[in-house]
């Protein structure tokens, strides 16, 4: 069998190198014989694509597809889905870091054959934690993400892949709306039509939050409009906490209940987050009156590797 790796890369050129070597020394099942990386890069305007030609000189399995307008993820994705032929294909972003047998994990859960897509499992990158405000909002987020998938998961109910690090079969393959702005949300709910969505909390991708608050807001804004408009595209809300609270909000609740019982001394960020949020949901509302496109969004600056 054949595994594709899939990388979407917009100015990466600090951040492609070592997730490349990375993805090639990542252990996976002995009965995916064969990997491909397919690396599309978008737009870029520093030395991204150089840093990837010359890691074709060393791996005739790399790919290369370029594109010179920046389009989007959607259109990115739908160039690197295109061109793929696995059996297996992994989905992450050139500015994550997958940990140690990562890539194993993530695959794993496919022995069910049930399963047709699997999420991993997202998180600060420990050798950048930083104690800011915003980065505390988003360790938050991010947790209170993890125990809503773990609680769905258990219960056969998820409908949410993570972005950062996540895993299909090669016959759930789609065409993702070129306006899409969730691509991850849109690919889970379609997915799901066909089988079973799984959470993998051991395939950890180690990537970079918001520092500051306004990085912080910009992000969760447009995840926010990207979870709406995967109900417009799909008829169906993605599982996660900010879709949730308004579909299924006891199941929120709950969540919400459980993480104050187990960290109590940070209820006054869990207050901070929802103060927040409303600011966020506010801000969505405007951006769905006046229809603004989030589809080529602009980079969360804190987020990238300098």
């Amino acid at each position: 069998m054949k595994l594709s790796i899939l990388v979407c890369a917009y100015n990466e050129e600090k951040s492609i190198g070592p997730l490349l070597e990375n993805l090639q020394h990542q252990k996976i099942q002995p009965e995916m014989s064969t990997r491909e990386i397919i690396v599309v890069a978008s737009g870029c305007t520093d030395g991204t694509v150089d840093v990837v030609k010359h890691h074709i000189n060393e791996n005739a399995d790399l790919k290369l597809i370029q594109e010179e307008i920046r389009l989007g993820k959607a259109s990115a994705l739908n160039r690197a889905l295109e061109a793929s032929s696995g059996d297996y294909i992994v989905l992450i972003p050139a500015d994550v870091e997958p940990a140690e047998n990562a890539l194993f994990n993530l695959l794993t859960p496919f022995r069910n054959k049930s399963v047709v897509a699997v999420s991993g499992n997202p998180s600060q990158n420990p050798l950048k934690s930083s104690n800011s405000f915003a980065c505390c909002l988003s360790r938050l987020t991010y947790r209170l993400w993890g125990k809503l998938l773990r609680k769905l998961n258990d219960i056969g109910q998820m409908g949410h892949c993570s972005g950062e690090f996540m895993a299909i079969r090669g016959d759930v393959k789609l065409h993702i709306p070129n306006l899409c702005v969730a691509d991850d949300s849109y690919i889970a709910v379609m997915a799901k039509k066909k089988g079973l969505i799984v959470f993998a909390p051991k395939a950890i991708s180690y990537n970079l939050l918001p520092s500051t608050v306004t990085d912080y807001v910009n992000q969760r804004r447009r995840w926010l409009c990207g979870h709406f408009q995967t109900k417009k595209l799909t008829g169906e809300y993605p599982t996660v906490l900010d879709t949730m609270i308004l579909s299924r909000p006891r199941v929120a609740l709950q969540v919400l209940a459980e993480d104050v019982a187990e960290w109590p001394k940070e209820v006054g960020y869990l207050v901070s987050a929802m103060i927040v949020e409303v600011v966020i949901y506010s801000l969505s509302i405007i951006d769905r009156v006046l229809s603004h496109q989030w589809n080529v969004w602009p980079v969360v600056r804190s987020t990238k590797y300098v």
